[in-house]
């Protein structure tokens, strides 16, 4: 049925567009780590994003994304990409550059189904930049998770088409895209593979097929006496690998397995009060006991439950409490893991000036993020921040591992 609302919508389409906009963003950073006494980013970053409009009402957009960092510490050299399907990869003209089709998608409406086909983000879930739901799209771990999460996710070639069923809406979901979640290798800045043999083995990627081992999703989502609610199920590759060591061939080996992930999400304002919460389950998911080295197959449930207030003049305030629960573990194995966030942000200056401090703490590891922000609007089209991503706490834990990449950072976003 989808392939066929796909030729219908193309075939309707006529052959000439009603409408073309062009626009660009230019945004120039600067990062320094003063503890590591080094920069760790000079970038300059292109995205013109080209939008087509059809006389049949039919939409194409392209993002892309040009960059050229002059340090090149953050993700060395021309990079294999071994996380990547063919498609979705970059380009890489020299050590410095790299250019990628972010995204390239068809919008079009057949009778009353909205269709979007092509290279995209689709987004599920309530909670902001913990993920339970919001697995459809991979991450790049480049910068870790210091950019905001649009600009970390892989965009996939994906089919979406969402319907409406009396009071409800249907979403389904196709991706035949095999990228899974990008680190960095070995030797990168913000690496989260350990190298047992010190820069001289090699990195294997397992990664499922494209089309033979395609992600299917579907979401049913409604509106009902102030709650917005919906139910997720998603067939799919867990984007995060099992890592295994050969020390008779010197390699690392990146495996993926298949799971059932079932969830939902519920939210609804109380006043100048939102709750939020998130639930999800997946059925299987693999990981290496540290004593004995066996793998281990486990159900991983994990939820989020939010607080937004917005009852203060021009302050934002945002707090997330995050747990994953492991149904079974080793011994060497934690059965849970939770974190809690705090979001502070304050608007001045008839919204010119935005100050925000973000707070990620981890309760298991003792350790935390706290990201601060300033950004001012000189003008329409011209934004100008600076700020500093702080890593504190346990040299062992999810953050602290990184306390000597702490960085000021400063740049500017020029609309065009």
């Amino acid at each position: 049925m989808l392939a066929l609302s796909v030729m219908s919508g193309l075939v309707s389409m006529p052959g000439w567009a009603a409408d073309n906009q062009l626009s660009s963003l230019l945004e120039v950073e600067l990062a320094y780590a003063p503890k590591a006494a080094g920069w760790q980013k000079q970038e300059i970053i292109w995205r013109p994003e080209w939008v087509t409009r059809f006389n049949s009402g039919a939409r194409l957009t392209l993002l892309g994304e040009v960059r050229f960092d002059a340090k090149d510490e953050l993700d060395p050299g021309r990079p294999e990409q071994p996380f990547r399907a063919r498609l979705t990869k970059k380009g890489f003209p020299d050590d410095h550059a790299e250019l990628e089709l972010r995204e390239f998608y068809l919008d079009h409406y057949v009778g009353d189904a909205f269709l979007r086909i092509g290279k995209q983000q689709i987004v599920w879930g309530q909670a902001d930049g913990l993920r339970v739901l919001d697995v459809l799209n991979p991450l790049s771990y480049r910068e870790f998770i210091l950019p905001d999460i649009e600009h970390r996710r892989i965009p996939l070639w994906s089919a979406l088409t969402e319907i409406p069923l009396a009071n409800w809406t249907a979403q389904v979901v196709w991706i035949p895209d095999a990228t899974v979640t990008e680190s960095t290798l070995p030797g990168a800045t913000y690496s989260l593979i350990p190298d047992p043999f010190a820069g001289r083995g090699r990195m294997e990627v397992d990664r499922p097929d494209s089309l033979a081992q395609s992600d299917l999703g579907l979401k049913l989502s409604t509106f009902q006496q102030g709650w917005d609610l919906s139910l997720n199920f998603l067939y799919h590759t867990v984007d995060d690998p099992l890592i295994q060591f050969d020390t008779a061939e010197q390699k690392i080996q990146a495996e993926y397995n298949r799971s059932h992930l079932f969830g939902g999400t519920a939210s609804k304002p109380f006043g100048d009060l939102t709750f939020r919460s998130e639930l999800g389950l997946e059925t299987k998911k693999r990981s290496l006991d540290p004593i004995t080295g066996n793998i281990q197959n486990t159900a991983v449930g994990s939820y989020v439950i939010g607080l937004d207030y917005s009852g203060f003049s021009d302050w934002f305030i945002s707090t997330q409490f995050f747990q994953k629960y492991r149904f079974s573990a080793g011994d060497g194995e934690e059965r849970s893991k939770e974190q809690v966030t705090l979001l502070i942000r304050r608007s001045a200056m008839n919204n010119a000036l935005v100050l925000e401090a973000l707070g990620i703490y981890d309760i298991d590891n003792r350790d935390s993020l706290i990201q601060l922000e300033a950004e001012y609007l000189i003008s329409t089209n011209l934004v100008i921040r600076t700020g500093a991503d702080l890593f504190l706490g346990n040299r062992e834990g999810t953050f602290g591992r990184f306390h000597k990449e702490s960085r000021l950072i400063a740049g500017f976003t020029l609309s065009f």
